[in-house]
């Protein structure tokens, strides 16, 4: 009874967790489309290009060798074995560690901050000084902040998905409401930069109340277990290639276009990225969630589950891309010439091209929760190398004569490579999962009414072209509900569909 009533309850917490999730993206998405643009015009595309540029020079250093995802595994395990003083000595040896980290990435920070006009010779004097300021103050809190990351961590493996959801809820609302705030009363690039920090602390400091009052955390700072040691750095030093490799794909172009280029390509290439980071933020807002469940499948050799449940999952993850995607392939250039101006129209082929792969490898997270299940990620860590390694030298090759989108080019076919193809084959000889099935209940089910879809949005945008976002958004609509009536008829199974019925129902009981 008690075990039922704990799955009842972990459901639950899925659930809200999922609606919190999706909640928190569109209000995102609903307030970039109005706030970015409005924001780019107050500070101007060089100072957006240098924001974008410092944000990224520091997420390439400040990583945390994987211990993040060693957290999560190695928690999610003991709470799935019930455990808690292994989860206590756990976490005392990992906040040592990142303790350590932080004086490392100390010294590097200070370091780069030294050679800053080495590294960018395309920056102006005046840019140079703006980039100095900005990558103190927010390198300073990365280094306040970076100790307190495994608080994610702790609150996966507890399953308190509602907390978790609602905190980045709060801190992506403080910093839109204080950003706007510092713009309007004047204060420009600097501004931006102090406001991420200040939000990132009082996020903190909601995680850090919520672990101590609302789990059994007990962190055992006095464990000196070496074998549990030998395990995490077992575990994490696959994660630490994974983190470098796509730290080199996401974060080291805007410094080769800096290098190359000039910072309005880094701000052209931002708008992009901006476009492929929702696309990949509505489809990851579910996968954080079932780490704990399949743990738990896989403790009980329960793969069949783990495959039904990456089928399920994986399907609801191809309505939502589906629809961004065949929605921005058609309707995209239109968009950003409205939104963001037409200096960014080039913006459309670099978000077109980092989305492009995500067709397949954002409907296929599950599996790679099974390889973190099972510590089998040096194979992810593998492909995800020769996806950096290929994107890096196309990306270095095309950009000084194509600019941003030549960087576009350069990560598209190395996820390709590397995500796509490499990780296909892992996932059908390492994990047996039968891949053949997996596309075709997932991705050949849904081929019909998206590829209709996309058919009439082409032929409605060579129709009816607009100039106004009001009338854009009205057209948009327009083909989301033509894509929502052809996924119910030709698309949805019966479990689908009574899981949007089932959400109706309930929204309307709920309203009544």
């Amino acid at each position: 009874m008690i075990y039922i009533k704990k799955a009842f309850n972990n459901l639950n917490q899925i659930k809200m967790g999922a609606a919190l999730s999706y909640f928190a993206i569109a209000f995102n998405i609903v307030a970039g489309l109005i706030y970015t643009p409005w924001m780019v015009h107050q500070i101007g595309q060089s100072d957006y290009g240098l924001y974008t540029l410092a944000g990224s020079l520091i997420g390439f250093f400040a990583m945390d060798f994987g211990l993040g995802s060693a957290v999560s595994r190695f928690m999610s395990k003991y709470q799935a074995e019930g455990d808690e003083q292994k989860a206590n000595d756990f976490l005392g040896i990992v906040f040592k560690l990142y303790l350590i980290i932080d004086l490392i990435l100390f010294v590097v920070l200070f370091v780069v901050f030294l050679f800053l006009e080495n590294i960018y010779g395309k920056l102006t004097v005046d840019e140079l000084a703006k980039l100095r300021i900005i990558f103190f103050i927010a390198g300073l809190f990365s280094l306040i902040s970076f100790p307190f990351a495994p608080l994610n961590g702790i609150l996966i493996s507890n399953e308190k998905f509602v907390l978790l959801k609602f905190c980045d809820l709060i801190k992506k609302l403080l910093t839109i409401i204080f950003m706007v705030v510092a713009l309007i009363m004047g204060f420009r690039l600097y501004a931006l930069v102090i406001v991420n920090a200040f939000v990132g602390i009082i996020a903190i400091a909601m995680q850090l109340y919520y672990v101590k009052s609302k789990t059994k955390t007990v962190i055992n700072f006095r464990c000196k277990n070496h074998a549990m040691l030998k395990s995490i750095f077992s575990f994490s030093i696959w994660t630490t290639v994974i983190a470098i490799a796509l730290r080199f794909v996401i974060n080291i172009s805007p410094t080769i276009l800096g290098a190359f280029s000039g910072t309005s390509q880094i701000a052209v290439f931002a708008v992009g990225t901006t476009i492929e980071a929702y696309t990949w933020t509505f489809a990851n807002a579910l996968n954080g969630l079932f780490l704990p469940k399949v743990s738990r499948l896989m403790i009980n050799n329960d793969k069949d589950q783990v495959e039904k449940l990456m089928i399920r999952v994986g399907r609801i993850q191809l309505i939502i891309i589906g629809l961004i995607y065949v929605g921005f392939l058609s309707m995209g250039k239109e968009f950003i010439v409205l939104w963001m101006g037409s200096n960014y129209s080039v913006a459309y082929y670099v978000a077109l091209l980092l989305i492009t792969p995500s067709i397949v490898t954002l409907t296929q997270e599950i599996a790679y929760t099974m390889l973190v299940a099972i510590n089998e990620i040096k194979y992810r860590a593998i492909a995800s190398v020769m996806a950096a390694v290929c994107s890096i030298l196309i990306s270095v090759t095309l950009a000084p004569k194509f600019g941003a989108i030549g960087v576009g080019f350069g990560i598209c076919i190395g996820t390709i490579l590397g995500s796509v193809i490499g990780m296909n084959i892992v996932y059908s000889k390492v994990l047996k999962i039968d891949i053949m099935t997996f596309f075709k209940e997932c991705h050949l089910k849904m081929i019909l009414p998206l590829a209709l879809t996309l058919i009439l949005a082409l032929l409605l945008q060579w129709l009816l072209p607009v100039s106004r976002m009001f009338l854009f958004i009205i057209k948009a609509g327009f083909i989301g509900i033509i894509y929502l009536v052809l996924l119910w008829l030709l698309g949805l199974n019966t479990f689908e569909k009574d899981l949007f019925l089932s959400a109706f129902k309930n929204f309307r009981k709920r309203k009544a």
